[in-house]
């Protein structure tokens, strides 16, 4: 005999199958693909629910079975509410909105699926773990609350970490010091008060608390969508390689290192005195003014100034075609790098790597002093 269910589902069934059937006969292309494929889906979906349904039989009860009012699955106590099919939910939405937006998006819901995954089914199980409702809220707890509390309190940090940066980028450079400091003094005189009056009721000092933090976080929030305010990047020489260009002071030089600890692996020790540039190579006796440098591997050189004005080393890494053509003709580029000033007798240490032998640049690799005539060493790369 049918239940009336069995029949609704019976019938549902029947409905999704004939119109996969009719629909994936009489349309082709995508479309009738992809419909097709929907509607079959929904017919396996409904003959499982059928299958099911016929087990359970509505979860109807026999008048004939004397166990009825003790064993049977409506003699059990309902299973208690629970929040995590809607967190799942949720996770699965952020699964498949990461997939066409971004990364992060979708490991988020990834997490919150198997948290879900996990806490709902230790809820499950503690429910039918006695018939004592207090018993098993007991047993919960003692499985879960080792591991929520750490992972909960982590994520509050997290938050409230991110919220104060995004409140302290968002304020302006003289008003953020002063809004942190109002902030500590706040929370400073709220634990003096609450201290000071150890009756004060346990929820008012939750709801006060939770008022706060909620305030943090909305500010943080709102401040992070706003956008954080305009911070003026510092110039460094590979934003602006015409400092290399000249002896000039710049930005790049406030404060620039003019000493050194002891270097391993130094390729060449570079002097400039009397207006002139020389190089020191170990296993070479004296100072020349050509050296043999790798190709392919950075290379250290130290450059130490011996005159009284402070001058720079600048590299010259050759000269080549770009892919860009103006006018018929292929743009060249020539790039640079140099150290900051250095001062007499200072020392600076510099980086370079040849990405080509000397043959394949238009013009010969040189370490030079800018500005000054004959202070020049070149670089041959095999």
């Amino acid at each position: 005999m049918f239940t009336t269910g069995s029949k609704l589902f019976i019938a549902a069934t029947s409905l999704a199958i004939a119109a996969a059937i009719v629909f994936g006969v009489t349309n082709t292309g995508d479309v009738g693909w992809t419909a097709t494929v929907g509607l079959v889906g929904a017919a396996v979906a409904l003959t499982l629910l059928t299958g099911v349904n016929f087990f359970v039989r509505d979860s109807n009860v026999g008048s004939m079975q004397p166990d009825a009012t003790t064993n049977s699955p409506a003699a059990h106590d309902a299973p208690g509410s629970s929040m995590w099919p809607l967190i799942g939910a949720v996770g699965v939405t952020l699964i498949a909105i990461g997939i066409v937006a971004t990364p992060v998006v979708f490991k988020a819901g990834v997490v919150v699926v198997l948290a879900t995954v996990v806490e709902w089914m230790v809820q499950g199980w503690s429910e039918r773990a006695s018939s004592d409702r207090a018993f098993n809220a007991g047993v919960r707890k003692r499985i879960l609350n080792p591991l929520e509390f750490p992972v909960l309190g982590a994520v509050g940090l997290a938050v409230v970490v991110y919220s104060f940066s995004r409140i302290m980028l968002f304020l302006s450079k003289a008003a953020g010091p002063a809004a942190f400091a109002v902030i500590a003094a706040l929370l400073l005189v709220g634990g003096f008060l609450f201290a000071s009056q150890p009756s004060v009721k346990r929820s008012i000092v939750v709801g006060i608390c939770a008022i706060a933090g909620l305030g943090l976080v909305s500010a943080g929030a709102v401040m992070a969508i706003d956008g954080q305010r305009q911070i003026h990047a510092h110039d460094i020489i590979e934003a602006d390689p015409a400092v290399c260009a000249s002896n000039a002071e710049a930005e790049v030089d406030e404060k620039g290192s003019q000493s050194l600890a002891a270097k391993s692996n130094v390729a060449a020790t570079l002097y400039f005195e009397n207006g002139r540039l020389s190089a020191q190579v170990i296993g070479i006796p004296g100072r020349v003014t050509t050296i043999t440098l790798p190709r392919s591997t950075p290379s250290n050189i130290v450059f130490r100034n011996l005159d009284a004005e402070p001058v720079r080393l600048t590299a010259n890494l050759g000269t080549f075609e770009t892919d860009v053509e103006v006018n018929g003709e292929f743009i060249k580029q020539s790039p640079l790098t140099c150290t900051t000033l250095v001062e007499q007798d200072g020392r600076q240490f510099l980086t370079i790597t040849f990405a080509k032998a000397s043959s394949g640049s238009l013009a010969p690799y040189s370490l030079v002093v800018p500005g000054v005539d004959g202070a020049v060493v070149e670089v041959v790369v095999p």
